[in-house]
């Protein structure tokens, strides 16, 4: 039988042990996205208390509406920066899910229109954008930028819902 207290690894990423914190929404980012205290110190308390995998909150690659942490701006990677020192100084590894929540945004929260891959009638309460082929390809760009910022913040890996599997990032 497996031990949760085992070291483990996953694609290439040691870790202490088998417990991990999958990303929620903790609401405790600022209006922009930017990493506030309140956040660092959830992810520190996790990690200082043996999680050996921090997944941080799902992370929006584009503008989003408030309270969300943002990965989608260079002037966000300083508090992202902060908050992998703090998990990384408890011991602890950090993940971080990047998103876009397209057909399922908010736009009262974002006072932007969601976007959908393609015109659906019928499903929605509320209007969604078709996304051209240059929509899709700036969504695309955003994530590969998100990945850069999250590289240089100082995350051990990333994860989202466009990507099947949790990528170590390396130092290559």
């Amino acid at each position: 039988m497996i031990d949760l207290f085992e070291t483990t690894e996953i694609n290439g990423m040691k870790l202490a042990n088998r417990f991990v914190r999958s990303a929620t929404w903790e609401g405790m980012a600022a209006d922009d996205g930017a990493v506030t205290p309140g956040l660092i110190k959830i992810m520190t308390d996790l990690a200082e208390g043996g999680v050996g995998l921090v997944i941080s909150s799902h992370a929006y690659v584009a503008k989003a509406g408030p309270w969300q942490l943002g990965i989608y701006a260079d002037d966000l990677v300083p508090g992202l920066s902060k908050m992998t020192e703090a998990v990384h100084d408890k011991g602890g590894k950090i993940v971080i899910q990047l998103a876009h929540a397209g057909y399922h945004a908010n736009g009262k929260l974002s006072s932007m229109m969601p976007v959908a891959p393609s015109a659906i009638e019928g499903l929605a309460k509320s209007p969604r954008k078709e996304l051209s082929e240059e929509d899709i390809q700036g969504i695309v760009e955003a994530f590969a930028e998100a990945a850069r910022r999250a590289k240089e913040a100082g995350f051990d890996g990333v994860s989202g819902d466009f990507y099947a599997k949790l990528q170590h990032l390396n130092n290559e």
